[in-house]
């Protein structure tokens, strides 16, 4: 099959990059690649979590360098990432790249990139904080905070960089080779301390407590060119245009929704609810409002506990098998877990699986209730993680908010729902609503399409 035009999506994932070719003609993608980065590395506080960025851009050309020269149809380029996290670079570091065939790997030039599941902003560090002007609030792992962190411990880190952004914001600027970054709504309402109705950072606020504001970048509307690829590599043509990066919550809910009466269940590293809306209703502690596009907003529920929290009682379950000089391996287990029996009788214990605590309510964590000795079993414990998980979800996004908005149906997404019977059902259970699980396009898929979108006329 002949194809005209594609545009190629990159999703820079906390685990993974993601690839996938769209063609304009169909917006229907033609390719996708996945490749791990395995990026996590050593953090300098103990409640870190940093990633090496070179990990990551190994992981992209890996997944570039797959299709092969159907790349020379690539006419546009479309990128997301994960949000609210932080790297710092200099203009040399972008140079590097294209000076060295992408192989330099000049530490000095770059830091390592500060997760969203950074922790050392704690609640003692944020309430020294101005409150934000605006109505999204900033928290742990939030790049802003993350930079008054580093002021007040770790300065040399803020007087070695001329630039910053989201690691989507850096592998942009470098395919343009233009060292200072610029950067969408998506990412800036995600670092706090900024005002979405006025597209600004709250400058003043931040300019009183002493902060470094001449790192801020320059902020535009989602969809945005932000500029042409400098060189041809991996069969991509020189010129291609590139999207200003987007946040991959927005991506992948665009990648997925087919109505505005749709809501959408995401469930992968962590867990999302988010709907469609084109008002920001009085918030529950759990929810907020990103900016999306055409001047909409998405209400989200956004929990730091999902399929981490049963990848780390799948770790627990591993350990206590090799202490008792046992083995079986770790796709053995899921396995098992997965297939294990529903049980009939309804059962007492309650599991909170907020093992990851959550922004809204950083104090609280997990815990097990009405432990008996009927129930304290490996069956009962992993499904009582995943109704946790269910059951949480509700508390912060209530089905009564879904309804007032409108919602007639639950999109699942994400292979933690899909996978997992026990938790397709308890979302059918709790939410009361239509569940459709149709195996939606990821955001790689969906950067890809709102290049697309926003920009018809690059395709016509």
């Amino acid at each position: 099959m002949d194809f005209d035009k594609l545009i190629l999506g990159i999703d820079i994932g906390t685990s993974s990059v993601k690839i996938s070719l769209l063609d304009s003609s169909t917006s229907k993608s033609i390719y996708a690649k996945s490749v791990p980065t395995k990026a996590k590395t050593s953090s300098s506080h103990q409640k870190g979590d940093e990633q090496d960025v070179f990990n990551i851009l190994k992981a992209m050309q890996e997944c570039l360098k797959s299709p092969g020269k159907i790349m020379e149809k690539v006419k546009a380029i479309g990128i997301c990432g994960q949000m609210h996290g932080i790297v710092f670079w200099d203009e040399q570091f972008v140079q590097t790249f294209w000076d060295n065939e992408f192989t330099n790997e000049t530490k000095k030039l770059v830091s390592n990139l500060y997760t969203w599941q950074d922790a050392r902003t704690d609640l003692k560090f944020l309430t020294k904080l101005p409150k934000p002007r605006s109505h999204l609030k900033a928290y742990s792992g939030y790049g802003c905070n993350t930079i008054f962190w580093l002021k007040e411990n770790q300065p040399e880190i803020l007087s070695n960089f001329k630039h910053c952004g989201t690691i989507q914001d850096l592998i942009v600027s470098i395919l343009c080779n233009q060292g200072k970054p610029v950067m969408s709504t998506h990412n800036a309402a995600s670092w706090g301390y900024f005002d979405v109705i006025e597209c600004s950072w709250n400058t003043d606020i931040l300019i009183q407590a002493n902060f470094p504001v001449h790192l801020l970048p320059l902020v535009v509307q989602p969809g945005k060119i932000f500029g042409t690829l400098y060189e041809t590599i991996y069969h991509i043509p020189k010129g291609a245009v590139v999207g200003v990066a987007l946040g991959d919550l927005q991506c992948s809910v665009i990648a997925t929704l087919t109505s505005m009466t749709d809501a959408v269940i995401n469930i992968s590293t962590s867990a999302q609810v988010a709907f469609v809306t084109k008002i920001i209703e009085k918030q529950c502690d759990g929810v907020e409002y990103f900016p999306y596009y055409d001047n909409h907003f998405l209400a989200v529920a956004a929990s730091l506990n999902g399929g981490n929290v049963l990848d780390c009682f799948v770790r627990s379950v591993l350990s206590w098998v090799s202490a008792l000089g046992l083995t079986i391996t770790e796709d053995e287990l899921w396995n098992r877990l997965l297939h294990l029996p529903d049980e009939e009788h309804s059962t007492p214990l309650i599991v909170n699986p907020l093992i990851f605590g959550e922004r809204h309510d950083p104090t609280t964590f997990g815990s097990l209730i009405n432990v008996t000795n009927n129930n304290f079993t490996l069956s009962e414990l992993f499904s009582g993680f995943c109704k946790g998980l269910i059951n949480n979800l509700l508390k912060m996004m209530p089905r009564e908010m879904l309804l007032k908005a409108g919602i007639q149906r639950i999109i699942g997404s994400g292979s933690v729902i899909t996978r997992n019977h026990i938790i397709k059902k308890e979302i059918e259970n709790c939410f009361n609503l239509p569940l459709s699980l149709q195996m939606p396009e990821d955001s790689a898929f969906g950067v890809a399409l709102a290049l697309l979108k926003n920009n018809p006329h690059l395709f016509s």
